[in-house]
């Protein structure tokens, strides 16, 4: 049997890892030992936006559906990565240059090669409010980009994250797309049986389409 070549794109969980300034600091400990208790035990504490996660529309929107209202088929598909060079932020007239014809579009940008990076790069392309539009109105129902937000950290208005979540658009931040290629892959990144969440971590990955 034919193996497809499976691309993990997500950021490891750990301490001292990236995190949006003002959001819980990834904390892990060892609480049992194996050598002490006969077995091994961890705690550990972080934000739910931690690293590579999605965002439901609660986050933004009073009484919005949380992650656990959102159908799994939303998370897992066919998915284009669209690699954007030399741009400090993806703006419509910049869209308009690419192939829009699949309903999940993940961005790789110079994004992907600050995540490992422990101190916030506040110099991260992001996604404009036109761009939004632009993809909503091209079918797009599910938007990912290689940083920890989607939007201009300038921002005081989130109409960008609005707009996405408002229009049911799952927003996936924090994927590592560095080492992947443009083009069409399979999707999967589900997000944990989080109850009454705004936001989940994911195991993102991608695969191979033959």
């Amino acid at each position: 049997m034919f193996n497809r070549k499976v691309y993990d794109i997500s950021i490891d969980i750990k301490d001292s890892m990236l995190n949006f300034p003002g959001d819980t600091k990834t904390k892990k400990e060892t609480i049992k030992k194996i050598k002490n208790d006969g077995y091994k035990l961890s705690n550990i504490k972080f934000s739910v936006h931690v690293g590579t996660h999605v965002d439901a529309p609660s986050h933004f929107i009073e009484n919005g559906k949380n992650i656990e209202d959102i159908n799994l088929n939303k998370f897992i598909g066919k998915a284009r990565v669209i690699e954007i060079v030399n741009q400090k932020k993806i703006t419509k007239n910049e869209l308009s240059k690419h192939r829009i014809n699949c309903d999940k579009i993940l961005f790789k940008t110079k994004n992907s090669n600050h995540l490992n990076e422990i101190e916030f790069y506040d110099d991260f392309v992001y996604l404009t409010y036109e761009g939004a539009k632009y993809l909503v109105e091209n079918g797009v129902k599910l938007i990912g980009i290689d940083y920890i937000t989607i939007e201009d950290l300038k921002t005081t208005s989130y109409d960008v994250h609005d707009f996405l979540l408002e229009n049911d658009v799952i927003i996936l931040e924090g994927v590592n797309l560095s080492d992947i290629k443009p083009g069409l892959y399979n999707l999967n990144a589900l997000p944990l049986k989080l109850k009454d969440s705004e936001a989940s971590p994911v195991r993102a990955i991608l695969t191979e389409i033959k």
